[in-house]
């Protein structure tokens, strides 16, 4: 199945249009690397949502200060 996703770069906060090609996975925590066109970095992009991989289960609220996010040491 070939399909489009749209997910929002960290980096440039743009939304950013990828087409996903050949057989992908119908599981709904399954990601595929991404190539990002807006900021040349590369993402990991849940292809059933469209949400980064590094946004787990993170609140709705932009007030991060009292959840504590993960952060490679």
């Amino acid at each position: 199945m070939e399909r489009n996703i749209i997910f929002k770069c960290p980096r440039t906060g743009m939304n950013v249009q990828h087409w996903l090609s050949g057989a992908i996975s119908d599981a709904a925590d399954a990601h595929v690397s991404v190539r990002c066109p807006a900021c040349g970095s590369l993402h990991f992009v849940n292809i059933a949502t469209g949400k980064m991989l590094s946004e787990g289960n993170r609140p709705a609220s932009n007030d991060y200060s009292s959840s504590r996010s993960w952060r490679p040491a």
